[in-house]
C-alpha cells in the first residue's frame, strides 16, 4: 500500500472517532480500544463499509472487533499484521515447585495506602476500627441509626477513583463498582512494587484470581429502573471484577472471581498457585476486596448477635464478643519461584503449599466443622513436606467470636502440636484485631501480613489479647508483643488460614526466601544513573518527585540501593507520556534533582518532555566507546544474511591487521572506533529491513 492511501485510512478512522467523542482529531489516541472510544456496533459497521470504498475492496463488518485498536486496524488494512499466536509458557511447571511472592499492593483501614504503611501500622499495633464515615450511609436515612452499629473498619475514600489514568470514561466510571476501581488502582500499585511494567503482561499468559463476595453496588444502582445505564451491568457484575482487570492489562491466561464468602481471596491466592504449578500461567495476580457501601449485611449480623459492641475482633482473647466487619483491597503478584529467580525478582516470600476443602455437612449450613479444619491443615503440610513442629507461626482466621476462635485453636493443637517443645509453642496471630473482618478480602489481608512479616523478620503483636486468652493449650501462643521469629525448624515458616461461612476451608503454607548464592554486602557503587519519572500529567510527576525525596530521607530510603531505585522507576515507564529523567551519581544528587523538579526549580540534572511517539515506533541508538569488548560483536556481521554487501563496502579498504574482530583483549581506541562504523551501519542496514521495521537509528560521534 502507498504512503499515501495509508494516510487516508488514518485520517478517516481518525475522523470517526473524533466524531464519536465531540474532540479534535489530533487529540485522538490511536492506541486505545476504539470500543472504548466509544464504538457502537452500528459505528463498526458503517466505518467498515467507509474503509471498503477507500481500499476497492470488500471488508467484514467483524474487522474492527479482530483488530480493536486505529493503530492495529491501519497495520491489518495494510497488510503488516501477522497472525498472532495464544501465549504459550515460557518455562516447563512442575507441581510442587515453590511460588514467589514478588509484589504488593493494598489499601486498608487506618489510612493504609500500600506495604510500607501497611507494616508501620502492623508494627506499631494500630488499633484502625472508626465509627463509619459520616457521609458513607445517607441514602439510607430511613435506618434508625440506632439499629446501625457505629464503629468498624472503614476506609477513608471509597468514591475516589483515577479513572483518566485507566482511560475510562466518567460516564462508565460513574457505574462502576467502587470494587472494580479499587482493584484497578491496587493490582497495579501491586506492579509497581514489583517493578514490573503493567505493559509487559499484554499478550502473556498471566492469570487473574479475585475474591470477591460484595453485591451491595448493584443493588443500589439498580435500585431505580428509570436510571439503569447500558454499562451499568458490567459495572456491578462481580464476575467482571477479574475481567476488567484482564481487559485492561491485556492478559491471556485464566481470569475469574471467587467467591466463597470469607475465604474468597485465600482461594483466589490457591488457584493462582494451581494456574502457575500446572504451567497454565507463567505470572499471576491474586487479590480481594470488600466494600461496606450498604448497611443491610451489617444489621442483620447485628440482628443475629454475631457483631461486637465496640466493633473490634478479638482474636483468641477471653474478652471475645463477636466479630467487627472492615473492608479494604489487597493483591500479590506472584511467579514460580525458578522464574523469579532467573528474572532477578525481588522475592518477599515463598508460598510452598496451599488447600482448600468445604466442611460437608456440620452442625449447620454456617457452622464451622472441626475436622475439616483439621483436614485442611494436614493435607497443606503435607504437600509443602514439612514437619508440623517445624511451623513457627500461624494467620489464623480468628474472627474473635466464642464459637469459632476455640475450634481453630482446636484444629491448629491437634495437626501442628504434638510433638512440640514446651520452650516452642506454635504462635498465632490475626491480623482482624487492627482491621476487622474484611470478609472476602481477609485472607489476603492476612497472606500479606504474614508476607511483610516474613520479609522484615518480625512477627507483629495481635491486639485485643493482652489481658488473658482463651487458649487452653501451652502448645498455642497468641504473639502480643512484636517479636522475631524463632525458627523452631531453621528457617521462618508460617500458615494462613481464611474461613468461609458457607464452609470453604483454604489454608497457605509460607516460607521465608533464602537465595541461593549470597553475595557479600558491599558500599553502593559511585555510579551516575537515570532515574526515569513518568506519569499521566506534569502534577503527577512533580507529586511522584516530592514524594520519593521524601522516602529517600526515611530509614527505609537511606537503606534502598540506588540501583534498585533506578531498576523500579524504570518498571512504570508506561505510566504516561510525561516524562521527567534525572541523572545522579548519589543519593544526594538524587534527591536534590527529585526536590527540584517537585518545585519546579531548574536543575542541571533534571529533563522534563512529554512522549509523543504514538504510531512513530521504536527508534534504535547506537553506544559509544566502552561498550567495545572482546568478541564484542561475535563475527555476526559478516554472516548476516542482512548486510554483506553494507559489510563489504564498509571495511573492503581497511588493512589485514584491523580487518577482524578483537575476540582476545579490549581493542585500543583506534580499532574499536573504526570497528564501530560498520557495526553500526550494518545493524542499521537490518533493523531498517522490511522485516524489523525501524526508522529512525542514531549514535553518538566517534
Amino acid at each position: 500500500m502507498k504512503p499515501a492511501d495509508e494516510s487516508e485510512l488514518r485520517r478517516l478512522i481518525v475522523e470517526r472517532v473524533a466524531a464519536w467523542n465531540d474532540m479534535a482529531p489530533e487529540s485522538v489516541p490511536m492506541d486505545r480500544p476504539l470500543a472504548d472510544l466509544g464504538m457502537s456496533s452500528r459505528d463498526a459497521v458503517a466505518l467498515a463499509g467507509e474503509l471498503s470504498q477507500v481500499l476497492g475492496r470488500p471488508l467484514p463488518s467483524t474487522l474492527l472487533w479482530e483488530t480493536p485498536t486505529g493503530d492495529a486496524l491501519v497495520a491489518r488494512l495494510c497488510g503488516r499484521v501477522e497472525e498472532i499466536a495464544a501465549p504459550a509458557p515460557t518455562a516447563t511447571a512442575s507441581p510442587g515447585e515453590p511460588v514467589a511472592v514478588i509484589g504488593v499492593g493494598c489499601r486498608l483501614p487506618g489510612g493504609v495506602h500500600g506495604p510500607a504503611e501497611y507494616w508501620r501500622l502492623l508494627s506499631e499495633g494500630v488499633d484502625a476500627i472508626r465509627r463509619v464515615p459520616e457521609d458513607r450511609w445517607r441514602d439510607f436515612a430511613a435506618f434508625p441509626p440506632a439499629d446501625v452499629p457505629s464503629y468498624g473498619g472503614y476506609l477513608d475514600d471509597v468514591a475516589g477513583f483515577d479513572a483518566d489514568f485507566f482511560h475510562i470514561t466518567p460516564r462508565e466510571a460513574a457505574v462502576m463498582d467502587p470494587q472494580q476501581r479499587m482493584l484497578l488502582e491496587v493490582v497495579h500499585e501491586a506492579l509497581d512494587h514489583a517493578a514490573v511494567p503493567a505493559g509487559s503482561l499484554a499478550g502473556t499468559s498471566t492469570g487473574v484470581f479475585v475474591g470477591i463476595s460484595a453485591p451491595e453496588y448493584g443493588q443500589l444502582t439498580g435500585a431505580d429502573p428509570a436510571a439503569v445505564d447500558p454499562w451499568a451491568p458490567a459495572g456491578a457484575a462481580l464476575s467482571v471484577a477479574a475481567g476488567r482487570l484482564a481487559y485492561v492489562l491485556d492478559t491471556h491466561g485464566p481470569s475469574m472471581a471467587v467467591d466463597t464468602a470469607c475465604s474468597s481471596s485465600l482461594v483466589a491466592v490457591h488457584h493462582a498457585c494451581v494456574s502457575l504449578r500446572t504451567g497454565e500461567s507463567d505470572t499471576a495476580i491474586a487479590a480481594g476486596v470488600n466494600l461496606l457501601l450498604s448497611p443491610t449485611v451489617t444489621m442483620a449480623f447485628e440482628r443475629a448477635g454475631a457483631l461486637a459492641p465496640d466493633g473490634r475482633c478479638k482474636p483468641f482473647s477471653a474478652a471475645a464478643d463477636g466479630i467487627g466487619r472492615g473492608e479494604g483491597c489487597a493483591a500479590v503478584l506472584l511467579k514460580r519461584l525458578s522464574d523469579a529467580e532467573r528474572d532477578g525478582d525481588r522475592v518477599l516470600a515463598v508460598l510452598h503449599a496451599t488447600a482448600v476443602n468445604s466442611d460437608g455437612r456440620s452442625d449447620g449450613l454456617m457452622a464451622p466443622n472441626p475436622a475439616a479444619q483439621q483436614a485442611v491443615l494436614r493435607t497443606a503440610y503435607a504437600r509443602a513436606g514439612l514437619a508440623p513442629v517445624s511451623v513457627d507461626y500461624v494467620e489464623a482466621h480468628g474472627t474473635g467470636t466464642p464459637l469459632s476462635d476455640p475450634i481453630e485453636a482446636g484444629a491448629l493443637d491437634a495437626v501442628l502440636g504434638p510433638g512440640r517443645d514446651p520452650d516452642q509453642p506454635l504462635l498465632l496471630g490475626s491480623v482482624k484485631g487492627n482491621l476487622g473482618h474484611l470478609e472476602s478480602a481477609a485472607g489476603i489481608a492476612g497472606l500479606v501480613k504474614t508476607v511483610l512479616a516474613l520479609h522484615h523478620d518480625r512477627i507483629p503483636a495481635s491486639l485485643h489479647c493482652a489481658d488473658g486468652s482463651s487458649l487452653g493449650d501451652a502448645r498455642l501462643r497468641v504473639v502480643t508483643e512484636p517479636e522475631p521469629w524463632p525458627r523452631y525448624g531453621g528457617t521462618a515458616v508460617a500458615g494462613v488460614s481464611g474461613f468461609g461461612f458457607g464452609g470453604t476451608n483454604a489454608h497457605a503454607v509460607l516460607e521465608e526466601w533464602r537465595p541461593a548464592t549470597l553475595s557479600p554486602p558491599t558500599a553502593e557503587e559511585a555510579a551516575a544513573r537515570l532515574y526515569v519519572l513518568c506519569d499521566a500529567d506534569t502534577a503527577r510527576v512533580r507529586d511522584t518527585a516530592a514524594r520519593l525525596a521524601d522516602w529517600l530521607r526515611t530509614p527505609e530510603g537511606s537503606a534502598a540501593g540506588l540501583a534498585d531505585v533506578a531498576r523500579t522507576l524504570a518498571g512504570r515507564t508506561a505510566r504516561g507520556p510525561v516524562r521527567a529523567a534525572i541523572t545522579a551519581g548519589d543519593r544526594d544528587e538524587l534527591v536534590g534533582g527529585l526536590a527540584a523538579l517537585a518545585d519546579r526549580r531548574p536543575h542541571g540534572r533534571v529533563v522534563t518532555g512529554d512522549r509523543d511517539l504514538v504510531g512513530r515506533g521504536p527508534v534504535w541508538v547506537f553506544s559509544g566507546y566502552g561498550s567495545s569488548g572482546p568478541a564484542w560483536d561475535g563475527g555476526c556481521w559478516p554472516r548476516s544474511r542482512c548486510s554483506p554487501p553494507r559489510w563489504r563496502s564498509s571495511t573492503r579498504s581497511w588493512p589485514p591487521s584491523a580487518a577482524c574482530p578483537c575476540t582476545t583483549s579490549w581493542p585500543p581506541v583506534t580499532v574499536s572506533t573504526a570497528w564501530r562504523w560498520p557495526n553500526r551501519s550494518c545493524s542499521g542496514s537490518s533493523w531498517r529491513s522490511p522485516s524489523c521495521g525501524v526508522p529512525t537509528a542514531w549514535s553518538p560521534p566517534p
